[in-house]
């Protein structure tokens, strides 16, 4: 990871910070995006002394100029962009499809699939100019896994997208050296998720680090041969 540039969605979320530290600890520099200054202050903490290969920028990942921008000013800077991770996610759930109010449908789509499209679609006209590159996406074990699906359809289709979209993406540039791959969580242990979910048994749920080794992989030389697939992260579920 030694100098390569990794941008990171979500870096101030549970999972996305795990990540670009573990990145930084592995060399890389990072540029995260970000939605407020009081987030961004606790992901800084989070890394610590290696803060200084840290760069942040404020961006919407659901709007399409913002994430251009996010872009462009990372590489104006004269970053080359080896690494993406679209790891900005958010959960709503709790409704049937009959009585599920069409904002929900809207925010999962937004958030979830087409943040993702986004920051693909900014990124790569760049990584084929180079012929190399790296995606990361995180799509979720509910695209999958049927028996999870009710009352949770909204997410659910949207993570089934990031798939989708993960596999499209990778048939059309392997023959340009760039690796698209995706990882599917069961439910994350986070702090929310915690206090979310009481009476779970949190001994079952995925650990952040876990999922972060595996993007490790993912993202170094060693996954060269993988286009397009997607793994289950599932911890004990």
């Amino acid at each position: 990871m030694k100098n390569k540039v990794a941008l990171v969605t979500g870096a101030t979320g549970a999972l996305g910070r795990v990540a670009a530290k573990m990145l930084l600890e592995h060399g890389a520099k990072v540029v995260a995006s970000y939605r407020t200054e009081e987030k961004l202050a606790e992901l800084f903490t989070f890394v610590g002394e290696l803060k200084d290969n840290l760069a942040a920028i404020q961006t919407d990942v659901t709007d399409k100029q913002s994430v251009r921008n996010l872009v462009q000013q990372t590489v104006e800077k004269q970053l080359r962009v080896v690494i993406l991770l679209n790891i900005a996610g958010a959960y709503a759930g709790g409704t049937d499809v009959a009585n599920a109010e069409v904002s929900q449908w809207e925010l999962m789509m937004n958030v979830n699939l087409k943040s993702t499209l986004l920051c693909s679609k900014m990124v790569l006209p760049y990584r084929i100019k180079q012929n190399y590159g790296k995606i990361v996406s995180v799509s979720s074990w509910m695209a999958v896994e049927r028996s999870r699906r009710p009352k949770s359809a909204a997410y659910a289709i949207s993570k089934a997208g990031v798939l989708v979209l993960t596999e499209t993406i990778a048939a059309e540039v392997k023959n340009y050296d760039i690796n698209v791959n995706c990882i599917m969580p069961s439910t994350i242990d986070t702090p929310a998720n915690r206090r979310n979910f009481l009476r779970a048994d949190f001994s079952k749920w995925v650990d952040p680090k876990d999922i972060a080794e595996v993007i490790l992989f993912l993202v170094s030389d060693a996954s060269k041969g993988a286009h397009g697939a997607s793994i289950p992260v599932y911890g004990k579920m």
